[in-house]
């Protein structure tokens, strides 16, 4: 008699009217006291070094890398830390040449560039 060493995995699909219930801050697993996670801390946990060489290594159109570039620029924008963007980084969300980071960031982007670019007073003779 062969046994068979695979083990078989069922996948169970979630239904149109299926209800999943989602533990707030404050209880652990399955509601166990002593096994409390941080459900609520997100991106503020990240320091805004590490955000700042995400969103400034603008190589690359890997999806993934988009992505990610995208929710942290989107934090950055959330914090009101755009201003700490690299003026040549700034450049590239702002051209978006192959339509990658959206008309929100590429907007942003133009702003902060906008505020940085000085201005000619007019001299009146």
């Amino acid at each position: 008699m062969a046994w068979n060493d695979e083990k078989k995995t069922e996948t169970k699909r979630m239904g149109p009217g299926k209800v999943v219930e989602v533990r707030g801050p404050g209880k652990g697993a399955a509601g166990v006291p002593g096994t409390d996670r941080d459900l609520g801390s997100g991106m503020e946990m990240l320091e805004p070094d590490f955000l700042l060489s995400v969103v400034e290594h603008t190589k690359g159109d890997d999806k993934n890398d988009v992505a990610m570039r995208k929710l942290v620029f989107n934090e950055l924008i959330r914090r009101e830390q755009v201003d700490t963007i690299d003026s040549s980084a700034l450049k590239v969300y702002t051209i978006d040449e192959r339509n990658l980071y959206g008309k929100d960031i590429q907007c942003e982007a133009m702003k902060k560039l906008t505020d940085r670019t000085p201005r000619k007073s007019k001299e009146s003779d």
